[in-house]
């Protein structure tokens, strides 16, 4: 067991979530309540806060070494926030927004800092303001201590940052085959698309990750950190980017708010921005979409199977495959169906390998089997059981929303289910106040 310790240890890593909702009301609209008054501020708040919109909430987990406690405390903050909700108020299960005006005037950028609603304003500006309003989740994923201890001694002239531009060039490249098999935004609704949009008259797998979803078009390169930073800071410099936060790559190196410390400093992590909510998950991500992406990760550290000198023209080849696989109809197969099961057989005989410290085996089991099968992804699930219309995929959608709402408020906290209610509520109203709590299991 000592040995197989060492090898999980190296092939871990430690993941993070953000996952970003709307507040709607009973009729499926955005909100017209504020910020709720029982958590503490949305300035100070550091894991239940506001985005980019006033009705855009957004729970951001503390980086965890096992996806099941991270999901734990996705689901303790879920609670929190929605027992401070107003009456009739829940959260939309959904990445593209739920009914708009048709003037927009329901889109409401969040008043937080000057600086950030500046920022905001001129994004609202220049970008169309609607397609502010798309949500989703956004993965962070890196190497633990141990793992990079480990990674040193077996090799002292290794180069981490190296290792983490393999597993972003991998992401990117794969790309396609998350928005295959994790896809959930099949249709929009009323008022998203201008009149003179020629947006698509039938279900696809994900509208929010074509062309038609949220960006600016901007990617900059993945050969090196410097030719990276240097692409961000000569967008900004070109006006392409009204600022290096606008960055919005599929995945984002990260260290702090400042690119150039990436530079002086290295990785610390990888923001992958890909997943749509899941409708069918309460808390809008499921487990097998977080072990997707830390498998692959395992796989892209290890392995090093990309020639970096020509990351940047590869990337762009895989950002049309992606646009054509996000367009395709949910209920199809791939157009890259042999090329993604031959992925996924990939992932399997390494998981074989090595040991991977969940059961990677029969995630890629079921994989395959959604490969072969796209009614298994969510967005051929939801066209499958509801149809093509719009309208009662948005009334069923509204039904998880309160469903999942009296669910999770009327659950004990997750996390701290063995202590008494009273313990429970004192843990509830600390997460209220922005005070972080940590949750003690045989999870580590």
């Amino acid at each position: 067991m000592k040995q197989a310790k060492e090898v999980s240890d190296f092939i871990n890593s430690t993941v993070g979530l953000e996952v970003e909702t709307h507040r709607i009301n009973r009729n499926g609209e955005l909100s017209h309540q504020s910020y709720p008054k029982g958590l503490l501020n949305e300035r100070k708040h550091h894991f239940i806060k506001n985005d980019f919109l006033e009705t855009q909430s957004e729970l951001i987990t503390p980086p965890t070494k096992t996806t099941l406690k991270g999901l734990k405390y996705l689901g303790v903050y879920h609670q929190a926030l929605r027992s401070e909700l107003a009456g009739k108020e829940y959260l939309w299960p959904y990445s593209m927004p739920p009914k708009l005006k048709a003037d927009h005037s329901d889109i409401v950028i969040a008043q937080t800092d000057k600086k950030s609603y500046e920022y905001r304003q001129q994004v609202a500006k220049i970008r169309k303001i609607e397609r502010t309003a798309e949500t989703g989740v956004h993965v962070n994923i890196g190497l633990t201590k141990k793992g990079i201890k480990d990674l040193i001694a077996k090799d002292p002239d290794v180069n981490i940052d190296e290792l983490y531009l393999q597993a972003a060039v991998g992401f990117m490249r794969y790309r396609w085959l998350l928005t295959y098999l994790f896809g959930a935004t099949p249709v929009a609704f009323e008022n998203y698309f201008a009149p003179d949009t020629n947006a698509p008259t039938t279900p696809v797998r994900s509208l929010r990750n074509s062309h038609f979803g949220f960006g600016n078009g901007f990617i900059s390169s993945y050969q090196s950190i410097q030719q990276y930073v240097n692409g961000i800071l000569k967008a900004v410099d070109d006006h392409q980017l009204i600022a290096q936060r606008e960055y919005y790559g599929t995945v984002r190196l990260k260290r702090s708010d400042n690119v150039r410390d990436l530079i002086s400093k290295g990785i610390a992590y990888l923001e992958l921005r890909i997943y749509d909510l899941d409708p069918f998950a309460p808390l809008g991500v499921s487990e097998d979409a977080v072990d997707l992406v830390r498998l692959m990760f395992a796989y892209f550290v290890s392995e090093r199977p990309f020639d970096l000198k020509t990351a940047d023209a590869d990337i762009e080849k895989a950002g049309l495959k992606n646009d054509a696989v996000a367009l395709e109809n949910p209920l199809s197969i791939s157009q890259y169906h042999d090329e993604a099961a031959e992925f996924i057989e990939r992932l399997e005989k390494f998981s074989s390998q090595v040991v991977i410290p969940f059961n990677a085996q029969h995630l890629c089991f079921k994989l395959t089997e959604m490969i072969d099968d796209p009614v298994m992804t969510p967005s051929g699930r939801l066209v499958s059981w509801l149809g093509a219309d719009p309208k009662p995929i948005f009334e069923q959608l509204l039904k998880f929303a309160k469903g999942y709402q009296d669910d999770l408020i009327h659950n004990p906290a997750i996390g701290f289910e063995a202590l008494s209610a009273a313990d429970q509520q004192e843990i509830m109203a600390t997460l209220k106040k922005g005070i972080p709590v940590r949750i003690k299991s045989w999870f580590k």
